[in-house]
């Protein structure tokens, strides 16, 4: 399958079976993201969709990779498993990125397929507050990482809260291991042109070192 075809394109979102969907600013997109994905395929046995959003309004990101760029390392990191898709839809709609928007517009394809929403356990600390949340957690079933005895229980503890709040909500933990790294840390080493060696797939390293992403003019 080559890109153009496992590009999931706005127009055209395929509209049957489940899917599992990996969202986040990607800047850049690197190996812990990957590892998420290849856990949620392992537990669910479905195609992950790396999902770039266009902005992300509860950060302030003066090192931000453009729309194109980052979606050419969200391309690049599909070529890394054949499971792996991306959506250019959040970037093409433009604005601020609301989950809730994306998921209601999945459902309105297909009322019926099931939607794993993957997600970081530092986000699970506040899933609840997103917009429209109790909406978005009856409406998905996520999938939080969780790494190690100390991560695993806070992140019960946090889920028996949201159950109290949302009876109808299905979040699960998504084993994993450990594996610490920042996109912060990634954008820092480009600036100081150090190795990005294990840090992201080789053809995004060199892509990022070959086009300055993150120690141009304006970064």
């Amino acid at each position: 399958m080559d890109n153009l075809e496992k590009n999931l394109l706005y127009d055209y979102l395929n509209d049957t079976g489940d899917i599992a969907i990996l969202g986040g600013s990607f800047n850049p997109i690197h190996n812990g993201h990957i590892a998420m994905a290849d856990a949620a395929h392992d537990m669910c046995k479905t195609d992950v969709v790396l999902m770039p959003n266009k902005t992300t309004y509860y950060k302030d990101n003066k090192v931000f990779a453009s729309d194109e760029d980052r979606l050419s390392m969200v391309r690049f990191a599909a070529e890394e498993r054949d499971y792996l898709m991306y959506s250019d839809m959040e970037i093409k709609r433009g604005g601020v990125t609301h989950t809730i928007d994306t998921i209601r517009f999945l459902k309105g394809v297909n009322p019926d397929r099931r939607i794993y929403f993957i997600i970081g356990g530092d986000s699970l600390e506040w899933i609840d507050r997103w917009v429209n949340a109790e909406e978005l957690l009856e409406s998905i079933t996520v999938l939080t990482a969780v790494r190690g005895a100390t991560d695993r229980n806070r992140s019960e503890e946090i889920i028996r809260k949201i159950k109290d709040t949302i009876p109808a909500s299905d979040i699960r933990l998504l084993d994993m291991n450990s594996m610490e790294i920042s996109s912060t840390d990634i954008r820092k080493r480009a600036q100081e042109n150090k190795s990005l060696r294990d840090l992201v797939p080789e053809k995004i390293e060199a892509f990022i070192k070959e086009k300055n992403i993150y120690n141009g003019a304006n970064r």
